[in-house]
């Protein structure tokens, strides 16, 4: 009986429980009240997102917009998921779920998931690498080390973005290209980063060193004193473009060539006396220095005069002072008067001032003038003469032809004076003409073209380049045959209001180019060769339109007359063309003033002296006159003033007597242009309205 039982009582229990393992309870739906972070920065390579609810089980997963992450079952109420980087890729929300499986299980309410843009530090700079760089070495990468850098930082050369490369939160990276390095300097650099956050850092300078430059080697270790200019090469190391020479321990004009060459170029004052001066290259700062020194000697050279800008006097006018024009004057030299010392005044290398005395000039006579250099060195220059003449009479005799000339000109090795000859002439108009001046006849004629007027001649007396007012043109004549040849235009609607041949070269010409329609006229002036424009002209409106060389076919002086400026100028000629080098006021002044060039000085009709060279007024003639000529052979100055000619001395400045003329007729100065032309030993010629006069007089010459 107890065995019976004992196995009912196992089947029962047997039969309970496969009753019980045939149920299987479903999972809930899972509920999500809180996620821990809620924000993350964008960015960021992965990250753990703890999720807070309730009916989580061990199969529950976290989904992030739709996708599942992996997942960590901690409790019933607690999970933590792993979301990699490219859920934080771009700023913005992601949804985030629990999804618990079947069977029941379910999708939880959604939660945001915030990714922000990253908060970045502000950027630290602590050091750089290399720690400085050598100016000259070219470009040149540096490695800036702090910290707070980020991919977004950017480095910031005195303000400047510049291209940045992040190597990691504590170096970044910049090139410096071979202009910043070239010359010692002190940047400003700072890194930036972007908000939110970030901020600028504090300034760093960073320097570019320059070297201590070395100089190996003059161009010259001896030259010449009394020179005006004289341009030494340096080699050596170390050269940057801030490089400065130093001469005797005073900087000097220098020419950076390249790393190991430089020009340097010292001037009249440098070159004043003899004696041996150190040269020296310096670098500034910061780094830099100055080099070690080499000598450069001076020695008194042999002087030369080149020209006396009065090479005659008159005898009795007493005592004055006579400019001496020439090269290698030094600081003690002395002129000689016959082979006798005379009181010497050095102005500089290229300029003497000598001082005569009553009895010097008392009669006529032919009189040696030598410069004297002192030694080391030094000599005596070649004899040049200044010739004392008696004063003439003042007698005249003049020839009056009808003839409306609109310009004149003498030529010497013909003996003839040229004339443009106006349209409105009843004789020989719109042509040019040769006239002998010793009988008052028309030798020759040719057709020159519509309205003619301003004409001048080549300095080998080969042409005649005439203004062609009505064709707005120049025309180039040869003489003495009287052959028109090449015309060209000098621009629509405007004129020939100046022309002057340049020297040594009879094909080319500067032309003041005018718009007589307007105040002031001056277009410009511009050089011609064969009639083709060179690239530049000099600026118009406030330019010279009055102009005139001195020899120098690199300098064209000019003097406007139309601006109440009344500015002079010295306009630069080279291959390009012309252009200003310098503006001067004060040394002549007045409208309707002309300028006439003679032998390194320029004479203004208002009766102002400038030396051209050192632009310096030296002297002031007392007329104002409608036209003048210089003679400077026989020392003399003669103005046309009303109806006489006066006739000054060029050295004193005094009137040496007047000239009587025949009634003469002029128009308004700003309407007719009249020259007054110095021709044979004692001759003028110049033209009014409608006549043409010719005038010998013994007060003229010889």
């Amino acid at each position: 009986r107890l065995l019976v039982r004992s196995a009912l009582l196992v089947g029962t229990l047997a039969s309970v429980a496969c009753s019980e393992s045939s149920v299987v309870a479903n999972n809930p739906t899972p509920g999500i009240t809180a996620i821990s972070p809620t924000t993350v920065d964008q960015g960021v390579a992965g990250q753990v997102i703890v999720v807070t609810g309730s009916d989580f089980v061990s199969g529950s997963v976290v989904r992030v917009d739709g996708a599942d992450r992996p997942t960590q079952y901690l409790s019933g109420t607690e999970l933590r998921a792993t979301l990699p980087g490219t859920d934080f890729a771009v700023t913005g929300t992601r949804q985030l779920v629990v999804t618990n499986p079947a069977p029941g299980g379910g999708t939880s309410n959604p939660i945001s998931l915030g990714v922000r843009a990253p908060v970045l530090p502000l950027p630290v700079i602590t050091s750089f690498d290399p720690a400085f760089v050598t100016a000259g070495s070219g470009a040149q990468d540096v490695t800036i080390n702090g910290t707070g850098f980020t991919s977004q930082s950017q480095v910031l050369v005195s303000f400047s973005p510049r291209p940045t490369t992040f190597n990691s939160a504590t170096q970044v990276k910049i090139s410096l290209s071979s202009t910043e390095t070239a010359a010692a300097n002190t940047l400003d650099l700072r890194v930036s980063n972007p908000p939110p956050g970030g901020g600028v850092s504090s300034e760093t300078h960073f320097e570019i060193r320059a070297p201590v430059p070395t100089l190996a080697a003059l161009s010259l270790t001896q030259a010449d004193a009394g020179e005006l200019t004289l341009t030494v090469g340096l080699t050596g190391t170390g050269f940057l473009e801030s490089s400065a020479v130093r001469f005797a321990g005073a900087p000097r004009p220098t020419t950076f060539i390249n790393g190991t060459a430089l020009e340097v170029t010292l001037g009249a004052g440098d070159l004043r006396a003899a004696g041996t001066f150190p040269i020296t290259v310096e670098n500034p700062g910061p780094g830099g220095g100055t080099s070690s020194a080499l000598t450069l000697t001076l020695v008194n050279g042999i002087p030369e005069i080149t020209v006396l800008p009065s090479a005659g006097a008159t005898a009795g006018s007493g005592g004055f002072s006579v400019a001496v024009h020439g090269r290698r004057f030094v600081a003690g030299a002395v002129v000689r008067w016959n082979g006798v010392d005379r009181p010497t005044t050095y102005l500089r290398a290229d300029r003497l001032l000598v001082d005569l005395i009553a009895a010097d000039v008392a009669g006529p006579a032919t009189n040696s003038i030598t410069v004297r250099n002192p030694s080391p060195g030094g000599g005596v220059s070649s004899p040049t003469t200044m010739t004392v003449r008696a004063l003439g009479s003042a007698s005249a005799t003049s020839r009056v032809l009808t003839l409306t000339a609109a310009d004149l000109v003498y030529d010497p090795p013909s003996g003839k004076l040229y004339a443009s000859i106006a349209a409105s002439s009843p004789f020989n108009g719109n042509s040019v003409v040769a006239i002998d001046p010793l009988t008052g006849t028309i030798t020759g004629t040719v057709f020159a073209g519509s309205s003619p007027g301003r004409i001048a001649r080549s300095d080998n007396g080969q042409y005649l380049y005439v203004g062609i007012d009505g064709a707005n043109g120049v025309r180039r004549v040869t003489i003495p045959a009287l052959v028109a040849g090449l015309q060209w235009s000098v621009g629509a609607g405007l004129i020939a209001g100046d022309i002057e041949p340049i020297p040594g070269s009879p094909l080319s010409v500067a032309v003041s180019r005018q718009n007589p329609g307007s105040s002031p006229p001056l277009v410009g002036v511009t050089v011609y060769d064969d009639g083709v424009p060179r690239p530049n002209s000099s600026p118009g409106h406030t330019g010279g339109n009055r102009i005139a060389f001195l020899g120098d076919p690199g300098i064209l002086y000019g003097y406007n007359n139309a601006h109440s400026g009344f500015g002079f100028y010295e306009i630069a000629i080279n291959t390009s063309g012309a252009s200003h080098r310098s503006e001067t006021g004060g040394l002549i002044g007045g409208f309707y003033v002309d300028i006439v060039g003679a032998a390194g000085r320029i004479y203004g009709t208002d009766g102002s002296v400038v030396d051209a060279g050192r632009l310096v007024k030296v002297g002031t003639f007392p007329g104002q006159a409608t036209s003048m000529a210089v003679d400077p052979l026989t020392g003399r100055a003669f103005m046309l003033i009303g109806n006489e000619v006066t006739v000054f001395d060029l050295n004193t400045y005094q009137i040496l007597g007047n000239i009587p003329l025949p009634p003469v007729a002029f128009d308004h100065p700003a309407r007719l242009f009249s020259a007054l032309v110095r021709w044979g030993t004692d001759g003028l010629a110049f033209s009014d309205l409608d006549e043409l006069f010719i005038i010998r007089s013994p007060l003229i010459g010889p």
